[in-house]
């Protein structure tokens, strides 16, 4: 029975070194990731585009897809130094003219008051061009027109996210003595009421 106990003992002991040197072989093969960031434009996250990563001397064409936002990960396995994965974290830089909400945009519409109070027809700027919006006779300052589909790509998905359009009144500045008039008189026949009367 002793001998069997210090057989079994020995026997667990071999096993144990031989997984050990296994485990030792295995945390060796595996090489160190590296890390590497992009930084891209609104326009370029719409078509999509490549950066040229320099790495060690190395340099390295990656492409972005479509809809790649700030942090998106995009990996090139084996391409670090020692062999590892390199990872490109993409930065998307601030748009003068869009804000983004993942795959949605906002922006802002600025309107003549003669737009705002009898309507019409407008252009607007998208990623992808020009559209028209039809604006509504009465349209208030801070309305927001959605745009469904104009938005950027889906990183890694299908569709697109809508674009939202702010309404912004801009009022004229200066004004003839004959404008100023006819201003007192359209107010005069419009007779608009209070619309602090309804705060409480």
């Amino acid at each position: 029975l002793d001998g069997s106990a210090s057989n079994g003992t020995a026997g667990a002991g071999r096993r144990g070194s031989a997984g050990a040197a296994a485990g030792t072989t295995r945390a060796a093969s595996r090489q160190p990731s590296a890390e590497a960031v992009a930084e891209i434009t609104l326009d370029e996250a719409y078509h999509g585009t490549k950066r040229l990563i320099d790495l060690d001397g190395k340099r390295l064409e990656v492409t972005i897809p479509a809809g790649a936002d700030t942090g998106s990960r995009i990996r090139l396995t084996g391409k670090a130094p020692g062999g590892g994965d390199l990872h490109v974290v993409v930065r998307q830089l601030p748009d003068a003219t869009f804000t983004r909400r993942g795959a949605d945009l906002e922006r802002e519409l600025p309107l003549t008051l003669e737009e705002a109070l009898l309507g019409g027809d407008v252009t607007v700027g998208t990623p992808k061009g020009r559209v028209v919006l039809t604006i509504p006779p009465g349209t208030q300052h801070g309305r927001t027109f959605r745009l469904t589909g104009q938005g950027l790509p889906r990183f890694k998905g299908e569709g697109r996210g809508d674009l939202y359009v702010k309404a912004r009144l801009v009022l004229p500045t200066e004004l003839s003595e004959d404008a100023r008039l006819a201003a007192r008189h359209f107010f005069e026949i419009a007779s608009q009421p209070d619309p602090r009367k309804r705060e409480t």
